[in-house]
């Protein structure tokens, strides 16, 4: 069905898009997604993806491209917004290409501030803030072109907060947000990144948030229960799950026997703790929505060979690595990437 648009309506078949965090390597489902659209043109497919899904779902670095696509582009007379989204998939592959660095700039990378890391968060979030403000500017979520759904995490209510446009009313109403904060607050990965604290622009709350990826680097499962409740009528579910690749580390009985609390938890070990948990979380969801009755789940995810696998080293050979990973599962996924097309 094309022009899936915001509204509350019947629908057969629900279409969703859905976007794992994973800091820089969020370059490798922005290559999906610019492949992608290169096959949609030539099947006649224009509209843009806030029109062919009718739900985006991003986490961390994932909100980042869902909020991309869905936000509007000023109109030409300079009256507001029009219903033309501010950028597209390639504009997404080129912000980490190109800004990358900004956000996590190459001379943090030393063990003395590897040893700051234990103490406070390793970047400074202002360069990120000002890459975000720059992109965003004043765009809101109830701006967006299409229903999304960002997840973050609260730490003064110990709850996850999921940020979420949707159709309807609802009692009470779901809280606003600049785009900037919402991207912002998904991304705020501990140990990288100070939590953020923001305020709604239509109620009387604050939060303090930090990244999604606590509960749900992969927020497929949380898209499709959203999903469930805006379409109550929908017969059938297509999910695009996007990763940003797989760990390919293997942790032997040899190397993790005498571990301490601080080896599983050091940024040089890779964090594994961290790592552990989300690559969990994500497979959990994966086998739930595989089984899941009336559900075609599409998961599409390279392995890392070749890539250093922190979500941070936005240096130009592991950028080339990245891109080269998504290049071979672009290739790998051919026949995949055209039924997707076609299901579009």
């Amino acid at each position: 069905m094309a022009g899936a648009g915001t509204g509350r309506f019947f629908v057969n078949t629900v279409r969703i898009l859905s976007i794992d965090g994973g800091g820089i390597r969020g370059i490798i489902p922005a290559m999906i997604l610019a492949e992608l659209r290169q096959r949609l043109d030539r099947l006649r497919k224009r509209q843009p993806y806030c029109r062919l899904f009718h739900l985006l779902a991003g986490t961390s670095t994932g909100s980042l491209i869902t909020l991309g696509l869905t936000a509007p582009a000023k109109a030409a007379d300079g009256s507001g917004y029009c219903k033309r989204p501010l950028l597209n998939a390639q504009d997404m592959v080129n912000i980490y290409e190109k800004r990358g660095l900004e956000i996590f700039p190459r001379q943090i990378f030393s063990q003395l501030q590897t040893m700051r890391q234990a103490f406070a968060g390793k970047y400074d979030s202002g360069n990120f803030d000002k890459v975000l403000l720059e992109t965003f500017e004043d765009r809101t979520i109830s701006d967006a072109l299409a229903n999304i759904l960002v997840t973050s995490y609260d730490l003064e209510s110990g709850r996850p907060l999921i940020i979420k446009k949707r159709p309807g009313l609802h009692t009470p109403p779901d809280p606003d947000f600049f785009m900037r904060d919402a991207a912002r607050g998904s991304s705020a990965a501990p140990t990288y990144f100070e939590p953020v604290r923001v305020r709604t622009l239509n109620l009387d709350e604050h939060y303090t948030l930090i990244d999604g990826g606590m509960f749900a680097n992969n927020p497929a499962m949380s898209a499709y229960v959203e999903a469930r409740k805006i379409y109550p009528f929908a017969t059938r579910f297509t999910i695009l799950s996007l990763g940003t690749g797989r760990s390919v580390r293997q942790l032997s009985y040899e190397t993790v026997k005498s571990w301490g609390f601080i080896d599983w938890v050091l940024p040089s070990n890779g964090v594994p703790m961290a790592m552990i948990m989300s690559k969990g979380q994500s497979e959990s969801v994966n086998y739930q929505l595989q089984h899941l009755p009336r559900v075609d789940y599409i998961r599409l995810e390279p392995d890392l060979t070749g890539c250093n696998e922190a979500m941070d080293d936005a240096s130009d050979k592991n950028i080339a690595a990245l891109k080269a990973a998504a290049g071979r599962l672009i290739n790998q996924a051919d026949s995949e990437l055209d039924r997707v097309a076609s299901l579009l």
